[in-house]
């Protein structure tokens, strides 16, 4: 029996086979229309590239791009039908007259299928006036992919022309690594499923860390497709993905849209840095073509005693290295100075199997050259800057830094907590003020500290400390926010996160529900304990809460770190005053109880006059 459901299987390869006489009238009259969505560059804030996406008519089955292509496939009008996609977008994208690159969707089938792909490709563009070097082939995994070398060969016929290669939906299907390691692309979109939610599933940011740090191996950029909260948005930022695209910085539009619909959320998510990065150890050596021969390099070290390393470099693209070791090596052995001497340097050059980013962080950089069994400290590596050669870079270079800023931070951090203690916290504060950076400073201080430490001692004091410490550090973003202990019971955050409100609020609900464990069962039950206040008489203190004054950094006033820490002892003053667990903020001459406001939609504003009196 057939099913009759309107989404059945059955029912939909009736549909699939009905639309074969539609579809061929639709491609012969090119009735297809193609959209823009926007990919977005993170570091410079901007649009970099658009992909081109395809729809059928609106009126019809074959709208939703699934059904046409799967129809296409079962018509055998699959071929005919990726060409008249690439035809409008070129025609369109011309047309609008933007910059940047575009990405347009092939499915390997294709290439396959078609005699000359890369020559009709190539024509195609040409007649339309689309610069290849514009152009970036999205290899669509749906289909399996089995010859490797016939898709590699159509892929470095394109590459010679300039036109880059991209992998689409890795994740999604079952032949995506492999694809990676047989094609090395020059873009990997990873699939929307592992960036849907990623700001709450640690698993989904262990992948997509993992994809990022392979991407950096190989030498490509990697793109997160399907972004569409800011959250997510931030942990991607966190992570240093190359590109974005998603519905937060726009939908498919049928013209490409110049200026994106949430820059917002990137200055939100980016912070000025002061981190080392790759380019700060980058030496720049004159590369070699890969066509000059064995002999000639052999000459070059010779002229260059001090040099251990040269790039074999062609149009700007790393090829490989040679080294100074490796070479005299070879050339020692019997015969071999007959048999290499005349042959170019590819033949004895070692390909990069690591080119690192210019703009990683040193961090990032020592776990990619460590990774490797026992590296040798003088080893070089390639360093490339928005994909081409900028330097070579040395393992013992990254260490030496890495130990120098591990040093230079534990110099000025608290004992106990091992966090930036004042002179970072100022220093951090200072700085995002001179680049005119808005953010939130937010001051912890714990309510009845002392009389907890007279009742169960100094050490136990430490660990509620040590325990407030891990609660900031694991609420915050390593990457945006700033945490600082400050001495005693008091730290000091730097926010720049768009929901600091929230991770915040999250800090004091989790506080409140772990620090009855720093009790004994009997004060954790009645909820208090009882000390000897300042005048020698017997008192009871409820358990631990928290006081959190913050500052808009946009407050009058707010000139530099001294200014703000005066300001904020005023807003201090207040938080203390209030039962339980606090969290006010001023904002230029207004306060505002912030942890009010997370229970009701309304929070209480109070003049700064009538707060001054209050304190």
């Amino acid at each position: 029996m057939s099913d009759p459901r309107p989404d059945s299987p059955t029912l939909r390869l009736r549909r699939l086979d009905a639309s074969a006489l539609e579809l061929a009238e639709l491609v012969r009259e090119g009735r297809v229309t193609t959209l823009f969505q926007p990919i977005v560059d993170p570091r410079s804030r901007g649009i970099c590239g658009y992909e081109a996406l395809t729809r059928g008519p609106s009126d019809s089955w074959l709208h939703a791009p699934q059904n046409l292509f799967e129809a296409a496939r079962r018509a055998g009008l699959k071929v005919e039908l990726d060409f008249l996609c690439m035809q409008n977008a070129f025609k369109r994208f011309v047309a609008a007259r933007v910059s940047g690159q575009l990405f347009i969707n092939v499915s390997p089938d294709t290439i396959y299928e078609h005699p000359n792909f890369a020559q009709r490709f190539v024509d195609l563009a040409s007649n339309l006036g689309m610069r290849m070097d514009r152009c970036v082939i999205e290899l669509t995994e749906e289909s399996l992919l089995e010859d490797y070398d016939r898709l590699r060969s159509a892929m470095h016929r394109l590459r010679e022309v300039g036109c880059a290669i991209a992998i689409d939906d890795l994740g999604a299907g079952s032949s995506g690594l492999r694809t990676w390691s047989e094609l090395k692309p020059d873009y990997v979109k990873i699939d929307r499923y592992f960036v849907t939610g990623i700001d709450a599933d640690a698993t989904k940011l262990e992948f997509v860390r993992s994809m990022l740090d392979m991407g950096r191996a190989m030498g490509c950029r990697v793109i997160a497709e399907g972004v569409e909260t800011e959250r997510e948005c931030r942990e991607l930022v966190d992570l240093g993905l190359d590109r974005l695209q998603g519905h937060l910085f726009g939908r498919p539009s049928t013209t490409p849209v110049a200026a994106l619909q949430q820059l917002d959320s990137l200055d939100r998510s980016i912070v000025t840095y002061t981190a080392l990065l790759a380019e700060h150890i980058s030496t720049y050596v004159p590369p070699v073509p890969p066509d000059m021969r064995v002999t000639e390099v052999a000459d070059l070290f010779r002229d260059n005693p001090e040099q251990l390393t040269f790039p074999v470099v062609q149009e700007g693209r790393p090829l490989g290295v040679v080294r100074r070791e490796r070479l005299f090596d070879l050339l020692a052995k019997p015969l071999h100075p007959e048999i290499f001497n005349k042959k170019p340097v590819t033949a004895v050059m070692e390909s990069p199997t690591l080119l690192i980013d210019s703009q990683l962080r040193l961090e990032q950089v020592s776990r990619l050259v460590t990774q490797k069994s026992r590296p040798r400290l003088t080893e070089e590596f390639v360093i490339t800057k928005d994909g081409r050669y900028h330097g070579l870079g040395q393992t013992i270079d990254v260490l030496r830094l890495i130990t120098e800023q591990q040093l230079q931070s534990a110099k000025h951090s608290n004992p106990l907590t091992l966090l930036p203690g004042n002179a970072a916290v100022r220093s951090s504060i200072d700085k995002l003020i001179e680049v005119r950076k808005r953010f939130i400073v937010a001051y912890f201080d714990l309510d009845s500290f002392k009389p907890y430490n007279d009742v169960y001692g100094y050490a136990h004091g430490d660990q509620v400390i040590l325990h407030l410490a891990g609660l900031l550090k694991s609420h915050f973003s390593a990457r945006l926010d700033f945490v600082g202990h400050v001495g005693g019971d008091d730290f000091l955050v730097v926010m720049r996160s768009a929901d600091w409100r929230e991770r915040v609020v999250n800090v004091l609900n989790r506080f409140s529900e772990t620090v009855a464990n720093f009790y004994s069962p009997e004060h954790a039950a009645a909820r208090s304990i009882t000390a000897t206040d300042r005048d020698g008489r017997p008192r009871k203190y409820p358990l631990l809460t928290l006081s959190v004054a913050a500052l808009d950094s946009e407050t009058i006033g707010a000139t530099s770190a001294d200014a703000v820490a005066h300001l904020l002892a005023h807003v201090k003053k207040y938080a203390k005053q209030q039962a339980g667990n606090s969290f006010v903020l001023r904002s230029d001459d207004r306060i505002v109880d912030l942890l009010a406001a997370s229970r009701r939609p309304s929070p209480d504003m109070l003049p700064m006059e009538q707060l001054m009196n209050s304190a």
